[in-house]
């Protein structure tokens, strides 16, 4: 089998294109749990403090990145589109058009945290030492946002148009790169000064704008292909960056963001869901500290990462699937093609759900050196092992959904799930009945189960097909 091109995943067997596009982004991401880990590796072995300023750092990146999607949701679905109809040109303006886009919000980012640093701290309850180490990491992590969003932006294009290996190739350098840069300056080398955790801030910095750098250098330095042979032409020549294109187009600006916008206030509802969720897990009545509490929460999100990072990858897959064949005019084979990622990504996830199970106390002591970490995160994250097919239905059928452009919908759905039932059943099970951070965890599985219910009930009904974009 061959990596799919426009003519596989517009007809032939349907599992190995789905695969095929899958198996990219599932080594991108395996790279991005690594930095993940990476991260709260080192953080871990400096003190809970430390941890506690990284998990608060990848909280504002997920928000930032969350934002984002009304960028690279809203390309990624015309570009998709586009492709499937055999209409190269304006895969390519979305593209440029993304990119300016990009720079925006990315800008907008950077000025909001750098100023609202030492807010964010407070708020979320850490003592006065944590909350020093986290600001002055946020306003370091804040200076890359830019360099991520344009990344982040012209990655989501060339998927959108079948090509997952460039981005993988690319995005999976800058974690390496991460990962050199993190550890030389945390600890220093040589000529180097050890930095402590800044260094590892820096660190990801640096790899967000090599990245930037990286993918913008690709795309205007190739030749343009000819649009006579779109199935065997190659998305990172045909999608290339060029002054001309670069000019504000208002009527497709505003269709990126009539798609993104929904998919935008999705994420950021997540987002504010998941913060009050998390103040709620820092103030549950319990044994442990505030700090120790929270840097167990971080520990186990970073856990989580082996699940949710590989179900994106069938998201992405199911998501060029769906746009790209709908654009053809075979929304049957949309239809096949996600619920055919669903049954991927569910049989990966059952596995990871029996590694959380019956490892959960080996996964805590990689990534925490304190002993009161791990006894207060081990039970939350054996239960986290019960909801994992649930998970895959809930990322999968999101990206299709997403790859159809019907990103209203489940927008509606994120704001049920979350404020309906994360945020009062935390705080009822960790608060009121004083379930520690299990407890609180249980108000996170409440809702991946309802929100993957109400998922593939929408996506059941068949609605997203008829979505225009």
């Amino acid at each position: 089998m061959h990596a799919p091109t426009r003519s596989t995943i517009l007809e032939g067997p349907i599992r190995s294109a789905v695969l095929w596009l899958a198996l990219p982004v599932l080594g991108e991401q395996a790279l991005n749990a690594c930095v993940t880990w990476n991260d709260t590796f080192i953080a871990g072995r400096i003190s809970a403090e430390a941890t506690d300023a990284v998990g608060l750092a990848s909280y504002i990146s997920w928000f930032m990145s969350m934002i984002a999607w009304m960028v690279d949701t809203g390309a990624t679905v015309i570009v998709a589109r586009s492709v499937g109809a055999g209409n190269l040109h304006e895969a390519r303006r979305t593209t440029n058009q993304a990119f300016i886009l990009a720079i925006l919000l990315g800008l907008f980012g950077m000025t909001g945290v750098l100023l609202l640093a030492p807010y964010i701290a407070t708020v979320m309850n850490l003592p006065p030492t944590a909350a020093a180490i986290a600001t002055s990491f946020l306003r370091i992590d804040t200076l890359g946002y830019l360099g991520g969003a344009i990344s982040f932006a012209l990655a989501s294009c060339l998927r959108g148009a079948g090509d997952t290996r460039t981005p993988m190739m690319i995005l999976g350098g800058v974690n390496v790169i991460n990962v050199i840069f993190t550890w030389l300056l945390t600890f220093g080398l040589g000529p180097v000064p050890a930095m402590g955790t800044n260094g590892i801030a820096w660190g990801t910095c640096i790899a967000r704008w090599a990245g930037a750098i990286w993918i913008v250098w690709l795309l205007q330095r190739q030749a343009r292909i000819g649009e006579s042979d779109p199935a065997h032409a190659r998305p990172h020549q045909y999608l290339k960056l060029s002054l001309p294109l670069l000019r504000p187009d208002r009527a497709l600006l505003s269709r990126i963001l009539a798609i993104g916008l929904p998919a935008a206030a999705d994420g950021a509802l997540a987002f504010t869901g998941h913060f009050i969720f998390t103040t709620i897990v820092t103030r549950v009545p319990s044994v442990f500290s505030p700090t120790v509490l929270y840097a167990a929460h971080v520990v186990g999100i970073r856990i989580e990462s082996l699940s949710y990072l590989p179900a994106q990858a069938w998201s992405v897959a199911a998501s060029t699937m769906v746009g790209q064949n709908l654009g053809a005019g075979n929304p049957e084979r949309s239809r096949q093609a996600a619920n055919e990622a669903v049954k991927q990504a569910a049989m990966l996830l059952s596995f990871t759900g029996l590694l959380y199970f019956f490892a959960a106390r080996p996964l805590y002591q990689i990534l925490s050196s304190d002993p009161a970490v791990w006894e207060c995160g081990v039970p939350a994250l054996k239960g986290l092992a019960c909801v994992q097919i649930p998970l895959a239905v809930l990322i999968v059928y999101l990206g299709a959904l997403r790859g159809a452009g019907d990103t209203r919908t489940p927008m509606f759905i994120t704001a049920a799930g979350v404020f309906l039932m994360r945020v009062p059943v935390a705080y009822l099970c960790g608060v009121i009945l004083k379930g520690g951070l299990l407890g609180a965890w249980m108000g996170m599985f409440t809702d991946i189960v309802v929100r993957s219910g109400l998922l593939w009930w929408r996506f059941r009904s068949g609605r997203w097909m008829r979505v225009r974009i």
